[in-house]
């Protein structure tokens, strides 16, 4: 192959992408609407799920709770919070989150979600005092 081919096939790819990524994201982009809650990925769905705590915790509305987990295609609702609560601890979810949620999983009937266990004490001091060295 002769260098001119070669560079006129490169040319044609770096084209190619071009003209499709323009027309991917700029002439006719994909649009979702109206898109159901329970096609969210299972971490959007434990965001949530912890969103209807949430409410749940400012309203007391359990009707609306339900109906809200209902979108998210669950057929145990107290499982599912539960189930999300276990994973968001692991993650690190601050106690007062944790409390909404289990506080939403026994309003559905579930057993209560152990007490949220506080961060390990820290092996080095909180404080730090520097002396001067001598001359």
């Amino acid at each position: 192959m002769s260098r001119g081919a070669v560079a006129l096939i490169l040319i044609a790819l770096a084209a190619g992408l071009g003209l499709g990524l323009y027309i991917g994201w700029v002439a006719a982009p994909v649009k979702y609407v109206d898109t159901a809650p329970n096609s969210l990925q299972r971490a959007f769905k434990d965001d949530y799920i912890l969103m209807i705590a949430t409410a749940y915790a400012g309203d007391g509305d359990l009707a609306a709770a339900r109906a809200h987990l209902a979108t998210l295609g669950f057929t145990d609702s107290a499982a599912a919070v539960t189930a999300a609560a276990q994973r968001l601890s692991a993650a690190g979810l601050p106690a007062a989150d944790q409390q909404r949620l289990s506080a939403l999983a026994q309003a559905l009937g579930a057993p209560p979600l152990p007490s949220p266990t506080p961060p390990a004490p820290s092996e080095t001091p909180d404080t730090v005092t520097v002396t001067p060295a001598s001359s």
